[in-house]
């Protein structure tokens, strides 16, 4: 067997080898498959109603929004319906909410989701609630009975008794501007200038595009008597704890701009005749 010994020898050696190289074959790891994996925003838009935007305003402020038996109508009545669809709901749905308690029933929830109502954008409600962006700039403006004039309201004006709208910007003008006047609130724009027809107060300070449209009616016998440049501008109100739906309408309202559907409801409303 001697002479046999070293070609065993190799014969083992090779088969040891063979077997090394197969188990290490089959010790080597394989590697963990990859998966990659994408995070999808979480969007919760908290709406009282499921599918729809429910809308909080003061629906005695036309052009913006008034009511037709029991419907709302008016620019902001279509331009939430244009974001609404944008932002993949229904429709939007407007619930009548005096001005002045908006902001307050907007805060307390579960009646609707956003305030649609000619609102300006100031720093006092922006601590209350989230603004969107601007979608309407607006002045102020006074309005006395047909055939009167005003060059100096804050000395003209001393001592007459003015016709505000409770809550709004008009009022704080006045304070601000006219502290000799009489102040006289009431709950809408629209029974101001009942009033001022009446002949119950000698003027109102209101939003210029919401008195223009009142003063069209010629049989009302009111007029435009002076713009006041306040440099004002509308935006749709959110709760601060829903950042995703005020995020929605900003990206709704961009998209309804850029489509050219804003311009087209702008000029339904606002363009000269």
């Amino acid at each position: 067997m001697a002479k046999y010994g070293k070609y065993v020898a190799l014969l083992v050696a090779g088969a040891l080898a063979v077997s090394m190289f197969a188990l290490g074959g089959c010790t080597t790891p394989t590697p963990a498959p990859t998966t990659e994996t994408t995070s999808t925003p979480v969007v919760d838009l908290k709406l009282v109603t499921p599918g729809q935007l429910t809308v909080g305003s003061d629906t005695s402020f036309p052009p913006f929004e008034s009511m037709n038996g029991a419907v709302a109508e008016g620019f902001d009545v279509d331009l939430m319906n244009a974001i609404a669809k944008e932002a993949g709901l229904s429709k939007a749905v407007f619930l009548t909410e005096g001005f002045d308690t908006l902001i307050p029933t907007l805060k307390a929830g579960g009646k609707f989701d956003v305030i649609a109502s000619g609102m300006t954008i100031k720093p006092e409600r922006q601590k209350e609630v989230n603004f969107s962006d601007p979608y309407f700039d607006s002045n102020q403006s006074i309005a006395m009975k047909t055939g009167a004039t005003i060059t100096d309201p804050k000395t003209e004006l001393a001592g007459k008794k003015i016709g505000v709208q409770s809550g709004t910007t008009g009022e704080d003008w006045t304070k601000s501007n006219i502290p000799n006047a009489t102040r006289v609130p009431f709950k809408t724009a629209t029974e101001a200038f009942a009033a001022l027809q009446a002949g119950n107060v000698d003027a109102v300070i209101n939003d210029l595009p919401v008195t223009v449209e009142i003063v069209k009616d010629k049989a009302r016998g009111l007029a435009i008597v002076k713009e006041i440049a306040t440099g004002e501008q509308y935006g749709f109100a959110v709760s601060k704890d829903n950042p995703d739906l005020l995020k929605a309408i900003n990206d709704a309202l961009a998209k309804v701009k850029a489509s050219g559907e804003y311009k087209t409801l702008y000029d339904k409303y606002f363009a000269v005749q």
